[in-house]
């Protein structure tokens, strides 16, 4: 008895459950667009980048060190097509080593303010 009560409440919840769905009609068509807006107000000059990529060729010993200007840093540094790591020198000069591979690219490095 106790079951058929059970399973007669759980057939009537599913049934009300699934009553009362109406189904969407079609959309309708677009209205007209709207008057346009105002113009807004020009916003706040923005800020110049703060970071500067340099590279230098490094085709020979000498000519593999970049330093950054005064008032900037070394943010980072590879060395060659490899990613070979840069030797730093301080926190404004960057080079490849005493002896880079000359044959493997340029050194890049990124100076910040």
């Amino acid at each position: 008895m106790r079951m058929t009560r059970i399973v007669v409440l759980i057939a009537a919840a599913a049934l009300l459950a699934s009553c009362g769905q109406p189904v969407p009609g079609p959309q309708g068509t677009a209205g007209p667009a709207g008057p346009p807006g105002l113009k807004g107000e020009a916003g706040p000059a923005g800020i110049s980048s703060t970071f500067r990529l340099v590279k230098a060729p490094c085709t020979d010993a000498s000519e593999c060190t970049v330093n950054c200007r005064d008032d900037e840093v070394v943010v980072t540094a590879y060395c060659g097509r490899k990613r070979a790591p840069a030797t730093f020198l301080s926190d404004l000069a960057v080079s490849c080593g005493v002896t880079p591979d000359t044959g493997d690219g340029p050194l890049v490095a990124i100076c910040g303010k």
